[in-house]
């Protein structure tokens, strides 16, 4: 057991339900058997459960028939396409330069996965570990990440290049009619690796998008100061914030969220001198703060990202937090 809450961007979910969409699968019937945020699909950088993510992968491709999920979807996602993660990456003058951007990025877009560069005399090896990952969680994330660290490698070294050596962290390798089958995987090393020629660090990686220094500057920001948490009660934060519109904020979501008994979590929880629902009275409180100081949404629209289908049981639970109606607030503040 972590002691936090592993964390992923929902841009790294977005993938999956766009491809089980287009096979016909229910997804929205699936997030919310999962207890995925829905309206969480339309802010990619916003951050979820992997625990959670990875329980929709396993429940969709078992119900669909497809065992090479991760590998099937990883194939049809460009790197470029995950949001700014991507567009950061490929703002990159070497290979080299992009994997170090793809190490330093990963960090701020899941807490639960890590990355990093091996170079030993002609070899180089890009490598990738989920952190505590149980055998029964999932073999579709380490697939789905190999295939966008090949993607990342063939941007400088073609479309039809492939590796004479992998590793993969999870014991799932088939590959049949898959150009892997060709490909030796050791299996003595429990982490997933590419071995590359090292010259291929030096190649001059493609131009594909144009950001500005400024504009990279502020994206690098804005990732760096909602990175996830390494600390129990704030990455359980992050996490329900993505619930919030979802209203359905019960302990038994959290315990889901942190795959953790009741108790255990309280526990957690105490240790900061909180109860759930203390925290959660916290976050609607600090969200309605921030939206009534920083946007001109309407009560009853403010009441909705809260969780609350009347906007009278916002202006109530306000009125209790403060003294004041929010109304009041937005205009004397």
């Amino acid at each position: 057991m972590t002691n936090y809450v592993p964390l992923l961007r929902v841009s790294a979910l977005i993938p999956f339900v766009d491809f089980l969409h287009k096979l016909g699968t229910p997804t929205e019937k699936l997030l919310r058997q999962c207890k995925l945020p829905i309206f969480a699909l339309d802010e990619p950088n916003l951050l979820i459960s992997r625990h959670q993510v990875f329980d929709f992968l396993n429940k969709a491709a078992s119900q669909e028939g497809i065992e090479n999920l991760g590998l099937l979807v990883g194939e049809k996602t460009p790197i470029e396409s995950l949001g700014i993660l991507g567009k950061l990456t490929c703002q990159s003058l070497t290979l080299y330069d992009a994997i170090l951007k793809a190490i330093y990025l990963g960090n701020l877009f899941n807490s639960g996965e890590h990355f990093w560069l091996l170079e030993d005399k002609e070899t180089a090896y890009f490598c990738q570990e989920h952190n505590y990952l149980e055998s029964l969680e999932s073999h579709h994330p380490s697939h789905f990440s190999l295939m966008l660290m090949m993607d990342l490698i063939r941007k400088v070294a073609g479309k039809t290049w492939y590796p004479q050596q992998i590793t993969l962290q999870t014991q799932c390798s088939n590959f049949t009619d898959h150009y892997l089958q060709e490909v030796f995987i050791d299996k003595d090393i429990t982490i997933t690796s590419i071995a590359f020629p090292r010259s291929f660090l030096a190649l001059s990686f493609p131009k594909e998008f144009n950001l500005c220094e400024d504009q990279k500057y502020q994206e690098y920001e804005k990732l760096s100061q909602s990175a996830p948490s390494s600390q129990f009660t704030d990455s359980l934060t992050q996490a329900i914030k993505s619930h919030l519109k979802e209203g359905y904020l019960s302990i038994n979501l959290a315990s889901e969220i942190a795959k953790m008994p009741i108790r255990s979590l309280q526990r957690k929880l105490a240790k900061d001198g909180l109860t759930y629902s203390q925290l959660v009275t916290c976050i609607r409180y600090e969200k309605a703060v921030y939206l009534l100081q920083n946007s001109s949404l309407k009560m009853i629209e403010i009441a909705y990202e809260l969780g609350y289908e009347d906007p009278a049981h916002f202006t109530r639970a306000f009125k209790r937090w403060t003294g004041t109606n929010p109304h009041h607030f937005r205009y004397h503040q």
